[in-house]
């Protein structure tokens, strides 16, 4: 049975991970914030439901701690926006966003994709994958055109996570890849966004499974086609 451990599982395209490895037959392990309020993910039955703010270490340290199972896939799916943080609309821009909430963003969003892999590492092992969720605005070619410096960084944070990770795993047989999940219709991408987050995920999945060592260190669109850095 494949193990699959899904962070910010709670809802949107986390909970439809979660609700689509279930389907498949996998044992999941969900990381949420706040698992007691988790309704919908608590419907779905994963194996385990674990307390986890990825922005914390000591929160990443103890969800770690109570997981002793061989992980098979590791999807780092939980994030935030800078709106979320508290930032009014139309203050993100490179002129003009708060430095400090802009680092905040980057430990939730992209150096968590580090301190999930390392405190996960002891329950990785050959064969294993890890799925970074990031945002095609955290790319060079395409966050230019985009005026939002504490999201677009962070992604880019996670992009560079995701080759160094390769990098540093590849002899252990541990793959790493990152996925653009789309334009999602989920609280954050609005209800004008293009795709479901059944398309998504759906997508996700299906693309690691096809997946083999040498695409470690990928930048991927959700429906597997390469993504420019």
């Amino acid at each position: 049975m494949t193990t699959t451990v899904v962070t910010g599982a709670n809802r949107g395209l986390g909970l439809e991970f979660v609700r689509q490895c279930l389907d498949r037959g996998d044992e999941v392990i969900a990381g949420c914030r706040n698992p007691a309020e988790a309704t919908d993910l608590m419907a779905l039955g994963p194996a385990k439901i674990l307390s986890l703010d990825v922005g914390h270490e000591e929160s990443i340290e103890q969800f770690a701690a109570a997981i002793d199972d061989h992980v098979d896939v590791l999807i780092n799916n939980a994030g935030t926006s800078a709106t979320n943080l508290g930032l009014e609309p139309g203050s993100a821009g490179v002129l003009n966003a708060p430095v400090d909430l802009t680092l905040d963003l980057i430990r939730i969003n992209g150096l968590s994709a580090a301190s999930m892999t390392r405190g996960l590492l002891d329950c990785l092992g050959e064969g294993s994958q890890v799925a970074n969720i990031t945002s095609q605005i955290g790319s060079m070619v395409v966050g230019a055109r985009f005026d939002d410096l504490p999201y677009s960084t962070s992604k880019a944070v996670m992009n560079m996570v995701t080759v160094q990770l390769a990098s540093q795993l590849r002899d252990k047989g541990i793959s790493v890849v990152a996925f653009h999940p789309g334009w999602v219709r989920t609280d954050m991408g609005g209800p004008q966004a293009d795709i479901s987050t059944e398309e998504s995920a759906g997508g996700i999945l299906s693309t690691l499974e096809q997946l083999g060592p040498e695409d470690s260190g990928s930048f991927l669109r959700w429906d597997g086609s390469t993504h420019p850095w």
